[in-house]
C-alpha cells in the first residue's frame, strides 16, 4: 500500500506552493516589514517622511517668495526647518519635536525653560520675555531682543499636535517692522497671533 503524505506535510505543500505563486507573481506579502532604524523603549526615534512633510507645509504659501531661503535638517526626535529673508532681517524657524513615549508637563517645563531660551537667543546681545498666553493647546511666548545694537521682536508658539507631537515656530523681525510680523503672524495662527498685552 502507497505511503500517504501526513496533514503537516500536505500544509506544507500548499503553503510552499502559494508563497512560489506569490514570489513569481511579483506581489507583495501582507506581511509589513519591520522597522530596522533606531529605536528607543517606545518606538522609532527617527522622524516619518509625514513629519517632514507636516512641518515643511506650515506657512509654505505665506513664505514662498524667493527672498525667503529655506533650509531644513531631519535628525533623531527632531525635524528642524529655517526659512531666513535678509531682505527683510527675519527669520522663521519652526521644529517639530517627537517624544516616543508620550510628554507630560515636567517634559514641557524642562523644554521651554529659561536655560533652553537663553540657547535659543544665544546669538543676541539681549533678550527679554515680554509676554506669555495660552489658547487651548497652543501657548504663545514674546521676546524683545537686541542683535548688533538694533532692535527686534520675536513671537514662539509652542503646540500640542498629538500625544507625541510638539510644534514650534518662532518668528523674528526688527521692531520696525512690527506691522509685517503681525501680518505673517495672523495668517499662520489668527487664534493667537499675539498676546495682546496680556501679563
Amino acid at each position: 500500500m502507497p505511503c500517504m503524505p501526513s496533514r503537516t506535510s500536505a500544509l506544507l505543500l500548499v503553503i510552499g506552493l502559494i508563497l512560489t505563486v506569490v514570489a513569481l507573481s511579483g506581489c507583495q506579502p501582507l506581511v509589513k516589514p519591520t522597522y530596522a532604524g533606531p529605536s528607543d523603549e517606545c518606538g522609532p526615534i527617527e522622524p516619518t517622511e509625514e513629519d517632514v512633510r507636516f512641518l515643511l507645509a506650515i506657512g509654505q504659501d505665506l513664505f514662498s517668495k524667493p527672498e525667503w531661503v529655506k533650509s531644513y535638517t531631519v535628525e533623531p526626535y527632531k525635524v528642524s526647518l529655517t526659512r531666513q529673508n535678509d531682505a527683510q532681517s527675519a527669520i522663521a524657524y519652526g521644529e517639530y519635536l517627537i517624544y516616543t513615549c508620550g510628554y507630560g508637563q515636567a517634559d514641557l517645563d524642562e523644554y521651554f525653560s529659561d536655560a533652553n531660551f537663553a540657547i535659543v537667543f544665544a546669538n543676541y546681545d539681549s533678550y527679554t520675555q515680554t509676554n506669555f498666553c495660552e489658547e487651548g493647546s497652543l501657548a504663545l511666548y514674546e521676546y524683545d531682543l537686541v542683535f548688533e545694537g538694533a532692535p527686534y521682536l520675536s513671537r514662539y508658539w509652542v503646540k500640542q499636535q498629538s500625544d507625541t507631537r510638539l510644534l514650534v515656530l518662532m518668528l523674528v523681525f526688527p521692531e520696525k517692522n512690527r506691522a509685517l510680523l503681525d501680518s505673517y503672524a495672523t495668517r499662520l495662527f489668527p487664534d493667537l497671533s499675539s498676546c495682546g498685552g496680556q501679563p
